[in-house]
């Protein structure tokens, strides 16, 4: 399918699924990874291969419905908020540049990490041991979110890639979220469905420019080219009640973090 490109801007759900970032000269698909200087390096970058549409729900696209959804999806922001690896950037065509995955300017938000089903300290164990990760950025004025997705090896493997982990990291992401049932956290419900922009249209298949060609699968590139279009739409939302509950019992366990944190680790190591 083509991409769509931005046309008349309307608040809220938006009209159209993303803005092909391909259409401006500065803009990529593939995230730009900084060298020691400071400077962009642009030869080499890690595939953009999922993008949340524009066309989500309007409690999805904002940056607080978006995570809300990650953890739905059993993602969250790294361990105790920190990033645990290297900053990286993106240009999504949008005239904002190279910017710092997440939102909040430094990057330490811009990482959702696997949870193991933990949502609130679930994160440290993925840092120590593995498994699936994203880095995201959103896009001015459409509402979509551009995702860098894969599985990484554990931190005493130096959090390298895993063999096949870009369209591994990208394939879970699809089936966790597009589970029939829907997924579910703490009174919000939402429905997930894919369309696959096939290779050539946004990515290329192939190992060039890939900042990790070496977890190629024999005789294939690093990563397919295919990129993941998911729709979004919020079926449900809290009660009142039920949401204060919520805030009170997250005040609880973020007192105990310090203490979860050791345990976790300590059973992990």
């Amino acid at each position: 399918m083509p991409a769509n490109i931005l046309s008349n801007f309307v608040p809220g759900r938006t009209t159209i699924d993303f803005l092909n970032p391909l259409l401006d000269d500065t803009g990529f698909m593939t995230t730009i990874l900084p060298m020691p200087d400071g400077q962009p390096n642009l030869l080499y970058g890690e595939p953009i291969n999922a993008i949340i549409s524009g066309r989500s729900s309007p409690g999805v696209v904002d940056v607080e419905g978006f995570l809300r959804w990650a953890t739905s999806v059993n993602l969250g922001v790294s361990c105790l908020g920190q990033t645990n690896g290297s900053s990286q950037l993106a240009n999504l065509g949008d005239g904002k540049g190279n910017l710092t995955q997440g939102n909040d300017g430094t990057g330490d938000n811009g990482v959702l990490r696997w949870n193991y089903g933990d949502p609130y300290i679930g994160t440290c164990k993925e840092s120590v041991i593995g498994g699936n990760h994203l880095r995201w950025w959103p896009q001015a004025k459409t509402g979509a979110y551009f995702l860098a997705v894969s599985v990484e090896l554990s931190a005493k493997l130096g959090h390298m890639i895993a063999l096949n982990g870009y369209n591994a990291g990208r394939d879970e992401l699809v089936g966790n979220a597009t589970n029939p049932n829907g997924t579910y956290w703490q009174g919000y419900r939402f429905n997930t469905t894919v369309e696959w922009i096939p290779a050539g249209v946004l990515l290329n298949a192939t190992s060039d420019g890939i900042n990790h060609p070496d977890v190629a699968l024999p005789g294939q590139p690093s990563q397919d080219g295919r990129v993941a279009l998911l729709t979004i739409t919020q079926l449900a939302t809290p009660s009142s009640k039920n949401a204060a509950i919520h805030t009170r019992s997250v005040s609880a366990v973020l007192a105990l973090l310090p203490i979860m944190l050791i345990v976790a680790v300590t059973v992990t190591l």
